[in-house]
């Protein structure tokens, strides 16, 4: 058989979904006629449908090698490079293709994912706007638009895409999604409660089921419908612990939560971290406290002084974790016998890879993930002289948020599905936490959120001493700065936009029956924290 008719064998293989009897017949193909780009670029395709991504590689790449002049060559081999996080390699190949075929489609639509997915929002916007002049009727890129004017808090232009598509399209369950979003933005709850609860969505997608379940919750809040907004919210955690369960295990990270508590609660555990380090680097400013405690609220209003950059929720810490971890042999209790090299290379490798994630030249970086609060006991090791800043909230108000919100699912979040396996997070955080303080000398400061609230000036000003920055008026303007950040990567990214409201203080109490059952979980850490 000669290679065109093996590859018509093979596309209809793809046809029937016989993946890998199509790739075996491509091979076949390159056996006869070595440089058959379609089967090269095929060969490709198939193996990023496996899974198979560094085969993909190298196929794209003899497709390139055959015809250099092919834009799709580059435009796919930029788009395995862009699943692999190669982020130059990947932008360099779809720059080639644009190049080579600037009125293509699929290229400008993929970089404009590629610009979404990298925070540049300029780039990603233009990408998107050149798709749309090229198929004006392709639904994605309004789509992948309106994702971007609502992450980024852009009002203005989500309300003009959203007509826009309301105008285009019909009125799939795809657009009414985006038009309950944008009632929601516009805080049109009865409006927005209305049009989700005609929305029928497949239960296979699960994402907008999540979204969909957690904003009907949040309007029947907002509307003081309390017992509907619990069962969506309910809902909503159903359908992320469902989707995710074979993934992620709560138990894992309440197991690596104790193991660390036993460590510091035994009396042979000591650690000395009054030493001096020379070497070229002032020791971070870290922000932390349990999620949903305002330490959103806080980042936004540091990083609108001039002086202060906050490095948002990045890896920072747990790449030092993992590469301690190796001279440690995860064992906590030998912390203390780590030696000055070792020390030195991990602080090397902290400040390397916060340099690379700095691009301003502000004087000040301020560390915020707010679980990272586990990790104090190697942190005060390696940076002795370190600051920590620890956000605080009403803990009934921090158990409600934290089951209020559809975090992005790991370990640690898969506790949030319900407020009793919440409640007991907390309570173990907070009680490993208290035996650092117990433990170890802490250079710390606590910033209560509803001080934050209800005395603005006096508690930001004793934040600032802290960490010897001087007060500026212009942080009372922080939710302008949030404005203009790009996209926001927490959950209450639709919140920061806001002037000081004090709705979400005492919020519990609008469910307070449902607390009964774990009141005795908290109660301690109410008094503890002085509420």
């Amino acid at each position: 058989m000669n290679s065109s008719n093996l590859i018509l064998k093979a596309n209809d293989a793809i046809k029937n979904n016989q993946i890998h009897n199509a790739i075996k017949i491509f091979n076949d193909v390159l056996k006869i006629d070595p440089n058959s780009y379609e089967a090269c670029s095929k060969l490709g395709l198939l193996n990023i449908k496996i899974g198979n991504l560094k085969a993909s590689i190298e196929y794209f790449k003899k497709t390139i090698f055959i015809n250099q002049n092919l834009s799709f060559g580059y435009s796919n081999l930029g788009l395995v490079y862009f699943k692999l996080n190669y982020k130059e390699l990947a932008l360099k190949n779809y720059l080639k293709a644009i190049e080579l075929d600037p009125e293509n489609f699929s290229i400008n639509y993929n970089l404009g994912n590629f610009f979404f997915h990298y925070d540049d929002l300029d780039n990603a916007e233009k990408y998107y706007l050149s798709s749309i002049e090229l198929q004006p009727k392709n639904f994605w890129p309004y789509n992948n638009l309106f994702q971007l004017y609502d992450r980024s808090n852009n009002l203005k232009k989500l309300d003009d895409i959203i007509k826009k598509i309301l105008s285009i399209f019909e009125r799939t369950p795809q657009v009414k999604f985006l038009e309950g979003i944008s009632e929601f933005r516009k805080k049109n709850y009865k409006k927005t409660i209305k049009i989700f609860n005609e929305l029928d969505i497949s239960e296979k997608d699960t994402q907008r089921n999540v979204l969909k379940s957690n904003i009907l919750a949040k309007c029947y809040d907002f509307v003081g419908l309390y017992s509907d907004a619990y069962k969506h919210f309910s809902l909503s955690n159903n359908f992320i612990e469902n989707s995710t369960k074979n993934s992620f295990n709560k138990n894992r990270y309440i197991d690596h939560l104790k193991l660390r508590l036993n460590y510091i609660r035994n009396d042979y555990f000591k650690l000395n971290n009054n030493i001096e380090i020379e070497d070229k680097y002032e020791d971070p400013i870290f922000l932390f406290g349990f999620p949903r405690s305002g330490t959103t609220l806080l980042d936004t209003i540091l990083r609108t002084h001039k002086l202060i950059n906050v490095i948002e929720e990045k890896s920072l810490v747990d790449d030092v974790i993992i590469e301690l971890n190796k001279n440690l042999d995860g064992e906590l209790n030998k912390l203390s016998t780590l030696n000055d090299h070792s020390i030195k290379n991990l602080r090397n490798l902290y400040f390397g890879k916060r340099k690379d994630l700095v691009a301003n030249n502000k004087n000040l970086n301020i560390d915020k993930m707010p679980l990272n609060i586990i990790y104090i006991a190697e942190l005060i090791k390696i940076f002795p002289k370190a600051k920590f800043i620890i956000a605080l909230r009403n803990p009934k108000d921090v158990v409600l948020s934290c089951f209020m919100q559809p975090f992005v699912p790991n370990d640690a979040m898969s506790n949030f599905y319900n407020l009793k396996d919440t409640a007991e997070l907390y309570a173990l955080v907070m009680e490993l936490w208290e035996k650092y303080e117990e433990r170890l000398n802490i250079n710390f400061h606590y910033v209560k959120y509803e001080d934050v609230i209800n005395n603005f000036d006096e508690t930001v000003k004793g934040l600032l001493k802290f960490i010897n920055v001087k007060w500026s008026e212009e942080l009372k303007n922080f939710y302008l700065t949030a404005e203009k950040r790009g996209v926001i990567h927490t959950p209450s990214y639709n919140q920061i936009n806001m002037p000081i409201y004090k709705n979400s203080i005492s919020r519990w109490k609008n469910y307070y029956e449902k607390f009964s059952e774990i009141n005795f979980l908290l109660d301690k850490w109410i008094k503890f924290f002085g509420y």
